[in-house]
């Protein structure tokens, strides 16, 4: 009968280690992917969002000075106010507003939002690159990302709207006083037109409008300087529209902290190396327990072939058996009694008389191999009983006591107290005990020690039978349990093999090993409640 052929396990194991470190490297790498993909998508939505953040706050600084400006109570102390109101804003690191020669109009800054160890100065432009130091002197518009904050600059236009092309002036723009707005105005009023050079693209006076020294021509124009009240005088409108290139000088610079974004960022980042820790555990896992599927799977048919191979090399023995039985039993008892026979008569130690007696006992022995054969072949199912085996081990040391085999050899017996009767066959639980001493006794060659240890672990009750002889042949040690294995001449090569079908037969099993000082030892398993040891 062939079995077919399966891959080599240690191969197999290579390649399932192989694919699943693959599928691990796979998901770890998408991990790492997506996490990525996640903290750009947050820090390009944490730029965008406090870039907005930071051009709503200008727009609501332009705002607030339009409409104060159009009650006419605007003063510069108010850009104060709106600044340190600001500030306290979430996320807002410092607010500053610079005028056109670069001077200081207001500034705040959010001390709850200061970096440990490192305090916050008056300079709003404090720890910024020399670069950006350069585009903010230039007024250019700032959307720059730096550790820890953001910088968003913009030209302070509280008038852009009302300077677009298509669009008349409101008379409260044309009286802006230079002295109600002199940080933002460069210090004082404007310069002359001829001075100044041409006048910058503005909507055009149309055909009809008031001179720009007044919006009501019948209304003498009051004396320079602020009225009372706080209202601007009505004679400057000239001054704003030649004014208004410098009042777009003015420059708003808001620093905002990422100080949230990044516990955000570094949040997910943990998360991330949670997960794949948590992936990576869950892979090892699956891995240690793939390798001891893997290798209890291999044992298992591993077995399965072993028993699949000794079913045949039984069905083999057996139908060699019975012919042998029935074809050799019956001439091996008829040659018998024909020696028996011719032997009668002849004078005791006679050359005739020894012949037939050599005659004898070799029938006998291929008698004994025969009903050996067909033991083996066809076991009896076992008849259980309770059994004390102490009892059954100190019968088998009396029985072999007297055998000429036992003759110089010391037999010794170690049996615990209270050790629990096993559910077994007496006769064949014996003739397993019976080979094992025969088998030690022919090692050691009557010298040498035989001990026969007896033990309960758990469910099952394990008989050390050990010897300090020559040990087991070379290789496999289990070998000794295959048919017809035999290191002596005579032997049949059957006795350990029956012995192991026994014990089989009986739930528990029969091991050989050599033993670490010297010899061999035979160890067999017993169930204490008839079940699978």
């Amino acid at each position: 009968m062939s079995l077919a052929t399966t891959p080599d396990p240690e191969k197999r194991g290579g390649w399932n280690a192989l694919l699943l470190g693959g599928v691990l490297v796979l998901l770890l790498a998408a991990l790492a992917i997506t996490t990525h993909d996640r903290i750009q998508r947050a820090r390009e939505l944490m730029v965008q969002s406090l870039t907005h953040h930071g051009t709503l706050m200008v727009q609501t600084l332009e705002g607030a000075t339009r409409a104060t400006m159009r009650q006419g109570s605007w003063r510069t102390m108010m850009l104060q106010v709106l600044v340190d109101e600001m500030v306290e804003h979430p996320h807002v690191l410092a607010i500053a507003i610079l005028g056109p020669q670069g001077n200081l109009v207001a500034s705040a800054h959010n001390e709850s939002l200061e970096p440990p160890g490192q305090e916050m100065t008056n300079d709003p432009l404090a720890g910024l690159p020399a670069d950006l130091r350069r585009q903010i002197k230039e007024r250019q518009i700032l959307n720059t990302f730096l550790p820890g904050e953001l910088v968003v600059g913009r030209r302070f236009e509280p008038f852009h709207r009302l300077l677009r092309m298509g669009h008349s002036r409101p008379p409260w723009s044309r009286h802006m006083d230079a002295r109600q707005a002199p940080e933002l105005l460069a210090g004082g009023p404007a310069a002359d037109p001829a001075e100044s050079g041409p006048a910058p693209p503005g909507p055009p006076v149309r055909p009809g409008d008031p001179p720009d020294a007044s919006c009501h021509p019948e209304t003498p124009p009051p004396p320079p300087g602020p009225r009372e009240g706080g209202m601007m005088s009505r004679d400057m409108g000239t001054g704003l529209m030649q004014g208004r290139l410098r009042l777009g000088q003015a420059y708003v610079l808001v620093r905002l902290s990422t100080k949230a974004f990044e516990e955000d960022r570094q949040k997910d980042l943990r998360q991330a190396l949670l997960l794949a820790g948590l992936i990576f555990a869950a892979a090892l896992l699956a891995g240690l327990g793939l390798v001891a599927a893997t290798r209890r799977r291999d044992r298992e048919l591993t077995r399965l072939r072993k028993e699949v191979a000794e079913a045949a090399h039984l069905a083999a023995v057996g139908r060699l058996a019975g012919s042998v039985a029935h074809e050799v039993r019956n001439p091996l008892s008829a040659l018998r009694g024909l020696v028996q026979f011719l032997a009668k008569g002849r004078e005791p130690g006679s050359k005739e008389a020894e012949y037939a007696s050599v005659a004898v006992s070799e029938v006998d022995r291929l008698e004994r191999v025969v009903s050996g054969l067909l033991e083996y072949t066809r076991p009896r199912q076992p008849r259980r009983f309770p059994l004390d085996l102490g009892e059954s081990l100190r019968g088998t040391l009396d029985l072999m006591a007297d055998d000429p085999r036992a003759q110089g050899v010391t037999m010794d017996l170690e049996v615990p107290e209270g050790l629990p009767p096993v559910q077994a066959d007496p006769d064949q639980l014996r003739q397993v005990l019976v080979n094992l001493v025969v088998n030690a006794l022919e090692a050691l060659d009557g010298r040498g020690r035989l001990l026969i240890q007896a033990q309960a672990k758990k469910e099952r009750v394990e008989v050390k039978v050990s010897d300090n002889g020559p040990g087991l042949p070379p290789g496999d040690p289990q070998q000794v349990f295959d048919p017809f294995f035999s290191t002596r001449e005579r032997g049949s090569g059957l006795g350990l093999a029956i012995a192991r079908r026994i014990a089989q037969a009986h739930g528990g099993d029969l091991q050989a090993a050599n033993a670490a000082q010297g010899g061999a030892v035979f160890t067999l398993t017993l169930p204490l409640n008839g079940a699978k040891a």
